[in-house]
Protein backbone atom coordinates (compact mmCIF):
# COMPACT_ATOMS: atom_id res chain seq x y z
CA UNK A 1 0.00 0.00 0.00
CA UNK A 2 1.53 3.23 -1.25
CA UNK A 3 2.18 6.38 1.55
CA UNK A 4 -0.63 8.40 -0.06
CA UNK A 5 -3.72 6.19 0.32
CA UNK A 6 -1.61 4.97 3.88
CA UNK A 7 -1.61 8.46 5.42
CA UNK A 8 -5.49 8.74 4.91
CA UNK A 9 -5.86 5.24 6.66
CA UNK A 10 -3.97 4.28 9.06
CA UNK A 11 -0.60 6.13 10.10
CA UNK A 12 1.49 5.47 12.81
CA UNK A 13 4.55 7.18 14.49
CA UNK A 14 5.24 10.22 16.36
CA UNK A 15 8.21 12.95 16.76
CA UNK A 16 6.95 15.83 18.63
CA UNK A 17 8.71 19.08 20.15
CA UNK A 18 9.23 22.17 21.97
CA UNK A 19 11.90 24.47 23.25
CA UNK A 20 10.07 24.11 27.06
CA UNK A 21 7.21 21.61 28.14
CA UNK A 22 4.27 22.83 25.89
CA UNK A 23 2.23 21.08 28.29
CA UNK A 24 2.90 23.37 30.90
CA UNK A 25 0.73 26.49 30.39
CA UNK A 26 -3.35 26.08 30.43
CA UNK A 27 -5.54 27.54 28.14
CA UNK A 28 -8.89 29.74 28.73
CA UNK A 29 -10.89 27.30 27.10
CA UNK A 30 -14.82 26.79 27.86
CA UNK A 31 -14.86 23.01 27.86
CA UNK A 32 -11.14 22.69 29.64
CA UNK A 33 -7.85 24.10 30.78
CA UNK A 34 -4.88 22.89 28.37
CA UNK A 35 -3.11 21.92 31.02
CA UNK A 36 -3.37 17.78 31.40
CA UNK A 37 -4.42 16.43 34.73
CA UNK A 38 -2.10 14.55 36.87
CA UNK A 39 -3.99 11.07 35.72
CA UNK A 40 -3.69 12.44 31.86
CA UNK A 41 -2.68 9.96 29.28
CA UNK A 42 0.28 11.02 27.67
CA UNK A 43 -0.78 10.55 23.18
CA UNK A 44 2.37 11.27 21.89
CA UNK A 45 6.31 12.12 23.25
CA UNK A 46 9.03 13.29 21.46
CA UNK A 47 12.54 13.98 22.29
CA UNK A 48 15.55 15.73 20.78
CA UNK A 49 13.85 16.22 16.90
CA UNK A 50 15.37 17.77 13.99
CA UNK A 51 14.22 18.06 10.83
CA UNK A 52 16.34 19.23 8.43
CA UNK A 53 16.18 20.33 4.55
CA UNK A 54 19.48 20.05 3.50
CA UNK A 55 22.87 20.23 5.62
CA UNK A 56 22.36 24.75 5.73
CA UNK A 57 19.05 24.36 6.80
CA UNK A 58 17.29 23.61 10.09
CA UNK A 59 13.48 23.42 9.21
CA UNK A 60 13.06 22.91 13.06
CA UNK A 61 14.16 21.65 16.42
CA UNK A 62 12.45 20.25 19.30
CA UNK A 63 14.01 18.66 22.48
CA UNK A 64 10.67 17.99 23.81
CA UNK A 65 7.23 17.94 23.21
CA UNK A 66 4.39 16.05 25.71
CA UNK A 67 0.85 15.58 24.05
CA UNK A 68 -1.72 14.70 26.62
CA UNK A 69 -5.27 13.05 25.29
CA UNK A 70 -7.16 15.65 27.11
CA UNK A 71 -4.88 18.06 25.00
CA UNK A 72 -7.04 19.00 21.41
CA UNK A 73 -4.63 21.03 20.11
CA UNK A 74 -4.29 24.37 17.30
CA UNK A 75 -0.75 24.22 15.47
CA UNK A 76 -0.16 27.67 14.37
CA UNK A 77 2.13 28.88 12.61
CA UNK A 78 3.46 31.09 9.15
CA UNK A 79 3.61 29.65 5.89
CA UNK A 80 6.62 27.62 5.24
CA UNK A 81 7.78 27.29 9.05
CA UNK A 82 7.00 23.54 8.72
CA UNK A 83 3.48 22.81 10.26
CA UNK A 84 2.56 20.13 8.03
CA UNK A 85 5.81 18.52 8.09
CA UNK A 86 5.92 18.19 11.62
CA UNK A 87 2.41 16.70 11.85
CA UNK A 88 3.41 14.57 8.62
CA UNK A 89 6.25 13.10 11.49
CA UNK A 90 4.19 12.98 14.25
CA UNK A 91 1.37 11.03 11.85
CA UNK A 92 4.64 8.72 10.48
CA UNK A 93 4.45 9.76 7.14
CA UNK A 94 7.83 11.78 7.40
CA UNK A 95 11.08 9.45 8.17
CA UNK A 96 12.82 10.66 11.79
CA UNK A 97 16.20 12.31 10.76
CA UNK A 98 17.11 12.73 14.48
CA UNK A 99 14.97 12.12 17.63
CA UNK A 100 12.75 9.93 18.27
CA UNK A 101 8.86 10.16 18.48
CA UNK A 102 6.76 7.65 20.60
CA UNK A 103 2.75 7.01 20.40
CA UNK A 104 2.03 5.92 23.68
CA UNK A 105 5.26 4.68 24.85
CA UNK A 106 5.36 2.40 21.34
CA UNK A 107 7.58 3.09 18.22
CA UNK A 108 6.45 4.35 15.02
CA UNK A 109 8.56 1.15 13.58
CA UNK A 110 6.49 -1.20 16.19
CA UNK A 111 2.94 0.63 15.63
CA UNK A 112 2.92 0.25 12.10
CA UNK A 113 2.33 -3.60 12.23
CA UNK A 114 -0.24 -3.60 15.02
CA UNK A 115 -2.12 0.06 14.95
CA UNK A 116 -3.91 -0.18 12.04
CA UNK A 117 -6.86 2.49 12.21
CA UNK A 118 -5.46 3.68 15.13
CA UNK A 119 -4.01 6.98 13.77
CA UNK A 120 -5.29 8.92 11.13
CA UNK A 121 -3.80 12.07 8.83
CA UNK A 122 -6.32 13.77 6.92
CA UNK A 123 -4.75 15.58 3.91
CA UNK A 124 -5.85 19.61 2.79
CA UNK A 125 -6.58 17.55 -0.40
CA UNK A 126 -7.96 14.31 0.89
CA UNK A 127 -7.00 11.51 -1.09
CA UNK A 128 -10.20 9.37 -2.55
CA UNK A 129 -9.62 5.78 -4.28
CA UNK A 130 -11.25 4.78 -7.32
CA UNK A 131 -14.77 3.95 -7.04
CA UNK A 132 -18.13 5.07 -5.73
CA UNK A 133 -18.61 6.63 -2.12
CA UNK A 134 -20.02 3.20 -0.77
CA UNK A 135 -16.61 1.53 -2.21
CA UNK A 136 -14.28 4.27 -0.64
CA UNK A 137 -16.37 3.43 3.01
CA UNK A 138 -16.27 -0.34 2.54
CA UNK A 139 -12.50 -0.24 1.24
CA UNK A 140 -11.71 1.56 4.72
CA UNK A 141 -14.01 -0.90 6.79
CA UNK A 142 -12.49 -4.22 5.50
CA UNK A 143 -8.80 -2.67 6.55
CA UNK A 144 -9.85 -3.12 9.97
CA UNK A 145 -10.15 -6.54 12.55
CA UNK A 146 -13.15 -8.11 12.80
CA UNK A 147 -14.36 -6.76 16.31
CA UNK A 148 -14.00 -3.31 15.14
CA UNK A 149 -15.00 -4.01 11.53
CA UNK A 150 -18.20 -5.24 12.70
CA UNK A 151 -18.58 -2.24 15.07
CA UNK A 152 -17.58 0.68 12.06
CA UNK A 153 -20.56 -1.49 9.75
CA UNK A 154 -23.01 -0.86 12.66
CA UNK A 155 -21.54 3.00 12.42
CA UNK A 156 -22.39 3.57 8.88
CA UNK A 157 -25.65 4.70 8.54
CA UNK A 158 -25.36 7.28 11.22
CA UNK A 159 -21.92 7.95 9.44
CA UNK A 160 -23.03 8.66 6.09
CA UNK A 161 -25.77 10.70 7.43
CA UNK A 162 -23.83 13.28 9.52
CA UNK A 163 -21.35 14.08 6.86
CA UNK A 164 -24.47 14.27 4.58
CA UNK A 165 -23.45 12.01 2.04
CA UNK A 166 -26.07 9.46 2.71
CA UNK A 167 -27.78 10.13 -0.65
CA UNK A 168 -24.84 9.98 -2.52
CA UNK A 169 -23.68 6.36 -2.41
CA UNK A 170 -23.07 5.02 -5.85
CA UNK A 171 -21.46 8.42 -7.01
CA UNK A 172 -17.71 8.05 -8.27
CA UNK A 173 -15.94 9.75 -5.67
CA UNK A 174 -13.72 11.75 -7.27
CA UNK A 175 -16.62 13.69 -8.79
CA UNK A 176 -17.69 14.97 -5.93
CA UNK A 177 -17.24 18.85 -4.64
CA UNK A 178 -14.18 19.97 -2.51
CA UNK A 179 -16.49 19.99 0.56
CA UNK A 180 -18.10 16.67 -0.14
CA UNK A 181 -14.45 15.32 -0.80
CA UNK A 182 -13.04 16.17 2.52
CA UNK A 183 -16.75 15.21 4.70
CA UNK A 184 -15.84 11.62 3.22
CA UNK A 185 -12.48 11.59 3.88
CA UNK A 186 -13.02 12.70 7.08
CA UNK A 187 -16.22 9.77 7.34
CA UNK A 188 -13.45 7.36 6.71
CA UNK A 189 -11.75 8.73 9.48
CA UNK A 190 -14.66 8.89 11.36
CA UNK A 191 -15.91 5.09 11.12
CA UNK A 192 -12.34 4.30 11.96
CA UNK A 193 -12.46 5.79 15.64
CA UNK A 194 -8.97 6.74 15.80
CA UNK A 195 -6.71 7.08 18.84
CA UNK A 196 -5.33 10.18 17.27
CA UNK A 197 -6.83 12.06 14.15
CA UNK A 198 -4.47 14.68 12.81
CA UNK A 199 -6.15 16.95 10.61
CA UNK A 200 -4.13 19.58 7.82
CA UNK A 201 -5.92 22.54 7.40
CA UNK A 202 -9.12 20.93 7.11
CA UNK A 203 -11.69 23.87 6.31
CA UNK A 204 -9.32 25.56 3.78
CA UNK A 205 -11.59 26.42 0.50
CA UNK A 206 -15.02 25.29 1.79
CA UNK A 207 -18.45 26.60 2.56
CA UNK A 208 -19.55 27.22 5.49
CA UNK A 209 -22.08 24.08 5.39
CA UNK A 210 -19.18 21.47 4.82
CA UNK A 211 -17.53 23.59 7.51
CA UNK A 212 -20.33 22.53 10.15
CA UNK A 213 -20.74 18.93 9.41
CA UNK A 214 -17.15 18.38 9.49
CA UNK A 215 -16.87 20.28 13.07
CA UNK A 216 -19.83 18.23 13.69
CA UNK A 217 -17.79 15.04 13.37
CA UNK A 218 -14.61 16.45 14.62
CA UNK A 219 -16.48 17.21 17.41
CA UNK A 220 -18.15 13.56 18.34
CA UNK A 221 -14.54 11.80 17.83
CA UNK A 222 -13.29 13.99 20.79
CA UNK A 223 -16.14 13.03 23.07
CA UNK A 224 -15.65 9.55 21.76
CA UNK A 225 -12.12 10.05 23.41
CA UNK A 226 -10.29 10.81 19.67
CA UNK A 227 -6.87 13.11 20.42
CA UNK A 228 -7.03 15.60 17.91
CA UNK A 229 -4.49 17.94 16.55
CA UNK A 230 -5.24 20.42 13.57
CA UNK A 231 -3.34 22.89 11.91
CA UNK A 232 -5.12 26.19 10.46
CA UNK A 233 -4.15 29.70 9.31
CA UNK A 234 -7.10 30.96 10.59
CA UNK A 235 -9.47 30.97 13.34
CA UNK A 236 -12.95 28.95 12.17
CA UNK A 237 -15.57 26.46 14.33
CA UNK A 238 -13.07 23.80 14.39
CA UNK A 239 -10.61 25.72 15.97
CA UNK A 240 -13.11 26.13 18.42
CA UNK A 241 -13.12 22.96 19.43
CA UNK A 242 -9.28 23.14 20.40
CA UNK A 243 -8.46 23.83 24.06
CA UNK A 244 -4.57 24.03 23.67
CA UNK A 245 -2.54 26.40 21.00
CA UNK A 246 0.65 25.43 20.03
CA UNK A 247 3.02 28.03 17.74
CA UNK A 248 5.40 26.69 15.16
CA UNK A 249 7.95 29.50 15.20
CA UNK A 250 11.83 30.00 15.03
CA UNK A 251 11.99 26.50 14.65
CA UNK A 252 10.73 25.33 17.78
CA UNK A 253 6.84 25.03 19.56
CA UNK A 254 5.78 27.50 21.85
CA UNK A 255 2.26 26.46 23.91
CA UNK A 256 0.18 29.95 24.07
Amino acid sequence: MNSDIQSNLYLSSVEPASCHDVTARPDNHPWHSGKPSHSAERVLQINGLKHSWNKDYVLFEIPELSWFKEQVIWLKGENGTGKSTLMRLMAGLEPVQQGSVFFSDIKPSLFRSSGRGRVCYLHQTPYLFAGTVQQNLQFVIRSLPFARRRKAEQRLTEGRQMAALHHLNDQVATTLSGGERQRLALLRAWLLQPDILFLDEPAANLDDGSVELICMMVKDLIQQGTAVMLSSHQSCALTQLTNQSWLLKNGTVYAL
